[in-house]
């Protein structure tokens, strides 16, 4: 019996069946944050350039902890040296050298993200690089998007079934999950350089959309 089955199933769905794509869609307001910042120094020595650096850096990070924010939260993103040149009738001759060191900062309560940028900026962070919205779990999201996604379907089915005159069943033969999504808003801040003093800018959080959508036939 379980030989002829699966063919007959085929058969099934080749022919007498509606085939519909159902999509999901839900809203969530993110509840954590990653800030992309770090520390940028320039100077004609590179010892001096990379202890400046060094010590730019270590007051951020210090001034970071000082106002909550754990070392398990404070992630080097990237540490670079940079030769810098002056062109000139046809030669490059060295003039000094430029140190980064970036930082990925998570921020786990969105309402602190402006006085980290101010916390930061005063302590010696000069370069803004990203900001992320995100969901520290969005998988129960996601999975009312895809409950969503298979009623929509099933409403679209039956559209079709009673236009058409045809009995169509309530359950799917068949039922796919095509693909998940999470819409982020856009960063307010990309490649920024920071002004050495500021006030805590006011960020604004967005909604983050997660979209599920399935594919579903169904047999009359």
């Amino acid at each position: 019996m379980q030989e002829w089955y699966m063919p007959m199933q085929r058969n099934k769905l080749m022919a007498q069946t509606i085939t519909v794509t159902g999509r999901g869609t839900v809203t969530a307001k993110p509840d954590t944050v990653i800030i992309t910042l770090g520390v940028r120094t320039e100077h004609a020595n590179v010892q001096e350039a990379l202890a400046e650096n060094a010590k730019r850096a270590n007051a951020v990070i210090h001034a970071l902890k000082a106002i909550g924010v754990s070392d398990e939260d404070i992630d080097t993103a990237s540490f670079s040296i940079y030769p810098k040149y002056n062109y000139s009738n046809g030669t490059n001759t060295l003039t000094g050298y430029e140190v980064e060191h970036i930082f990925d900062i998570i921020v786990k309560d969105t309402k602190k993200v402006g006085n980290i940028y101010d916390t930061t900026v005063t302590s010696g962070a000069n370069i803004a690089r990203h900001i992320q919205f995100r969901l520290a779990n969005e998988q129960p999201y996601y999975q009312q998007a895809l409950m969503l996604a298979v009623k929509n379907a099933k409403e679209k089915a039956i559209v079709i079934a009673r236009t058409l005159g045809l009995p169509m069943q309530d359950i799917p033969l068949q039922i796919k999950e095509e693909s998940r999504a999470a819409s982020f808003p856009p960063a307010p801040y990309s490649m920024t350089t920071l002004a050495e003093s500021s006030t805590a800018p006011p960020i604004q959080t967005q909604d983050i959309t997660i979209t599920a959508t399935v594919q579903a036939v169904f047999s009359y």
